[in-house]
């Protein structure tokens, strides 16, 4: 498997991602125009669920920088588009793809505006003489929409020239702040290294866990027309156990975030108001009405991305189109119904197995909110499992035709 990373194609599209994550940290280092860096130290204590939720889609709420909202107002659109184009009443899906791109577009736009005009409005911005308040604000808010598309543009050209498209920009993120999190968690609780001994060791049995259920599929055996010999029982059609991976986790935590972007925007206009900070505190991590929200997200964007990543009206018509058919299953909607019910068996499963190991650790949190970061640790190894199995699926497929030899 190493051997495939040398590659000359797989080298190519490597150096091709190193520079484009290159591009990505030196733009997540350059802070926004008018910004008093020196109180930012108290946005980031106020927002840890902006915080996190930016870090999870490639963002930097920690130093304010052109990239600090990240992909996700991209993300989170092409989640809202998807889960409206399951539905055939819509009519989405008809839409010719041009078209379908340019409404993503300008919900991404939308989304992009909310977050950082909320964004803006709430940081410590400096006065400059001759500079107006509003066209700081305007400037500022400006930049990071454009961070944002700019951001986009650089994940399209690594996925055509490099490796794992957006994932590698919200590895990068995650790789560069949320382990030193973890670290200064552990300083600041003063563990023990027993103690830390025994969650590294838990750490390890999770991963291993994680790793089994990320690759666990249940296999219904195809059988195709006029082909009867012993090749037959190769045929399957796979379904994973876990069919949503570990994306509702991190969508979770970026749709959770988005009203308290809605509440920061109201608040800046009536400061006083009490119902919008109570519901700021309330929707901020560690609080019980976020925890029920977060668990509810996370089990139905479960459910629903079994759903989309295995869509039984496609396979079923894909298999009566080629002639393949399931044991004592008429082909078209009989086969559609056993699939679809299926795949719910196994979304309710994998629904409730993320909600468990997103859910269980973060009950630490109502001991002590500074467990918050440890509690969040089996999450992103879920998360992170799956980029990397992204990663190496991608490279699987395009080292496939060096497994063939020419005859000649």
């Amino acid at each position: 498997r190493v051997k495939s990373f040398f590659k000359p194609l797989i080298l190519k599209k490597f150096l091709w991602t190193l520079l484009f994550v290159f591009i990505y940290v030196l733009g997540s280092k350059l802070t926004l125009p008018f910004v008093d860096v020196s109180s930012i130290d108290k946005l980031n204590g106020d927002s840890v669920t902006l915080n996190y939720a930016a870090a999870l889609m490639g963002g930097n709420l920690r130093s304010m920088s052109f990239f600090s909202i990240g992909l996700a107002p991209w993300m989170s659109s092409i989640l809202i588009w998807q889960m409206f184009t399951v539905s055939k009443r819509l009519g989405l899906n008809k839409l010719s793809m041009e078209s379908q791109e340019k409404r993503r577009m300008l919900l991404t736009l939308a989304i992009a505006l909310i977050q950082s005009l909320a964004l803006v409005l709430n940081l410590p911005l400096k006065t400059v003489a001759g500079v107006g308040q509003g066209t700081i604000v305007f400037l500022d808010t400006l930049i990071l929409i454009a961070g944002t598309y700019f951001l986009i543009w650089l994940t399209d050209l690594n996925s055509s020239m490099g490796l794992g498209g957006s994932i590698m920009i919200v590895m990068v993120s995650m790789i560069s702040y949320i382990p030193q999190d973890i670290w200064l968690s552990i300083q600041e609780l003063k563990i023990s290294p027993l103690i830390l001994a025994l969650i590294g060791f838990f750490s390890l049995c999770f991963l291993y866990l994680a790793v089994l259920v990320e690759r666990a599929k249940y296999r219904i055996p195809i059988n195709k027309i006029n082909i009867h010999n012993r090749f037959k029982k190769y045929s399957y059609l796979d379904i994973r156990v876990n069919a949503a991976g570990g994306l509702p986790i991190m969508y979770a935590m970026t749709l959770v975030s988005i009203p308290q972007y809605f509440l920061m925007l109201f608040l800046f206009f009536q400061p006083n108001n009490r119902l919008l900070k109570e519901g700021i505190l309330s929707l901020a991590m560690g609080g019980i009405p976020w925890f029920i929200l977060y668990l509810l997200t996370i089990f139905i964007l479960a459910w629903a991305f079994a759903f989309i990543n295995v869509n039984s009206d496609q396979i079923a018509e894909r298999m009566q189109r080629s002639g393949g058919y399931i044991e004592n299953l008429y082909p078209g909607e009989a086969t559609r119904r056993y699939i679809h019910k299926i795949v719910g068996y196994f979304a309710f499963v994998g629904a409730l197995y993320l909600v468990l190991v997103a859910g269980l650790p973060m009950l630490l949190i109502f001991l002590d909110i500074r467990y918050m970061r440890l509690g969040m640790i089996p999450g992103m190894f879920m998360i992170f499992i799956g980029m990397v199995f992204s990663i190496k699926d991608e490279v699987d497929t395009l080292t496939l035709n060096d497994r063939y030899r020419s005859l000649f």
